[in-house]
Formats: structure tokens, C-alpha cells, sequence
């Protein structure tokens, strides 16, 4: 059974990671709100522009209350956004109050955590690895994330490849096959514990054990680095076999209600 303070500490992680990526954007903004932390990238990947419950709702006029307060910010930006906490901090009226107001389920991810990963299965690929710390590197991991969710690699640059974020400590990883970028993925220090993001993998390359192999190397360096063992991150459904094998366990579902395409 997952205790409540994990799945607090789930919410919490989220949100952090998010607003350091979106605190490094060139037009960021970060905003908090009674019970929310709106992040606001002013770019039009939906990405990143989220607002986050920071508590549970109280009630379902509460939760309309938060929701509309978070349409309004971003109704001026005409950009893309969502609305995320895990469902139950959500509420069991979040269909109901959500819908009305133009929002809909668009995908969901489920909150990890793993105070020590397990070993391999399998042995990881004999390929190059390099440090994300230069543009070609973080040019890397911005392509992939973009690459992995069908969108305009212009938006990843935009969201991760820039030098600004990169002066954050991030340990991140690029690895290559044939000399292609064909894996990445970062781990960051977040409250005494390392979350890791953005992992993604090439469509050519799936299969072959490239993101545990940059997930682990960008893990052993913050581990390093830091001193932290306990890891956290939220994982898409294709992503969810690989992390439960590495050792995670869910703690948290968490739906993504973003607004109806206009």
C-alpha cells in the first residue's frame, strides 16, 4: 500500500522538475497560486505550460475554482497547457467538474519511485556515451523528446536545448549508435532525491536497452555527486515495463486534463 506521504512526495516532484525546466525558458514563467503552481514556458509545445495542484482539493467547488483559475492565465498566452496532480489530490469529481469546463483526458503517467534500482537483466549496450554539457548534446536530448511525441523538433530545442537550462545540475546522458544520437535522458537533485526526466529513444533504436543504459549512467553520476540513492519519476505507458524491471513501483496515477482543441 502506498503511503501518503509518497504519493506527496510524487506531486511535489513533478512540479519541481517541471518548474526548473520551465525557470531556465528564455519567456519562463512561474506563478503560484492559492493551491497551484502554474509553470509557463510561453512556447507552444503543451509540455511546457502545466498548472499543478500543490494540495488536495477539498471539494469539487475547489477543484473548479483551481481548474478555471488556471484556464485564465493561459487563455491570454493562447499557448497549450494542462492541468496534473495525482487523481486522487484530484478528487473523485474531476470528470464531472473538469469536463464542463472544456478540459479532457489527454494521456496519463504513473509516479515512480525506487529507493535502490535492481540490477540489469541484461548486460546494457557496448555503445558511446557522452555527457549532456555542450549543444550538440543537449541539441541530443531536446530532438529525441521531441521526436518520441510526433512534435516539431523546434519545440524540443526550444524546451531543453539551450544553454540556460544545462547550468542547472543535470546529469544527463546521450548515447550513440553509429555515431546517431539514439537515447537520452537526464536525472536531476530534487529535495534529497533524484528525479529523472526527458528519457527518450530513438523509433530506429528501441529495444536495445539504450535508456536503462543512459537512465543508469545519469543515475551513478548524481548518485556520486549528491550522495542520493532514491530515485523519482513519472512514467508514460510505453515506458512503465522497463522502470518496473529496473526496480520502481508505482505510486501514483496522474491524469493529464488539457483543454479541447479549438
Amino acid at each position: 500500500m502506498t503511503e501518503p506521504s509518497e504519493v506527496e512526495e510524487s506531486n511535489r516532484q513533478f512540479k519541481e522538475a517541471w518548474t526548473t525546466v520551465v525557470r531556465c525558458s528564455p519567456r519562463g514563467r512561474v506563478l503560484d497560486l492559492p493551491g497551484l503552481r502554474i509553470v509557463d514556458s510561453g512556447q507552444p509545445w503543451v509540455f511546457m505550460n502545466a498548472a499543478f495542484l500543490t494540495e488536495p482539493v477539498a471539494s469539487a467547488a475547489d477543484l473548479e475554482s483551481r481548474a478555471s483559475a488556471s484556464a485564465e492565465h493561459f487563455r491570454s498566452s493562447g499557448n497549450p497547457w494542462f492541468l496534473t496532480a495525482s487523481e486522487d489530490w484530484l478528487g473523485p469529481d474531476a470528470e464531472r467538474v473538469l469536463g464542463p469546463l472544456g478540459l479532457f483526458r489527454a494521456m496519463a503517467s504513473t509516479g515512480m519511485a525506487a529507493d535502490q534500482l535492481l540490477p540489469p537483466v541484461r548486460p546494457l549496450p557496448d555503445v558511446v556515451v557522452r555527457r549532456i554539457e555542450d549543444e550538440p548534446t543537449w541539441t541530443a536530448i531536446a530532438e529525441l523528446n521531441a521526436a518520441a511525441y510526433d512534435s516539431p523538433l523546434e519545440w524540443g530545442r526550444m524546451a531543453v536545448g539551450h544553454e540556460r537550462l544545462w547550468r542547472e545540475p543535470l546529469f544527463g546522458h546521450v548515447a550513440y549508435v553509429d555515431g546517431q544520437p539514439a537515447a537520452a535522458g537526464f536525472a536531476t537533485p530534487i529535495d534529497g532525491v533524484l528525479y529523472v526526466g526527458w528519457v527518450a529513444t530513438s523509433s530506429d533504436y528501441r529495444g536495445r536497452g539504450l535508456a536503462e543504459l543512459v537512465m543508469r549512467r545519469s543515475l551513478d553520476e548524481a548518485g556520486r555527486a549528491t550522495g542520493f540513492t532514491r530515485t523519482i519519476l513519472h512514467a508514460t505507458k510505453s515506458g512503465f515495463p522497463l522502470y518496473r524491471q529496473m526496480g520502481y513501483r508505482p505510486v501514483a496515477n496522474f491524469p493529464l486534463w488539457e483543454p479541447l482543441p479549438s
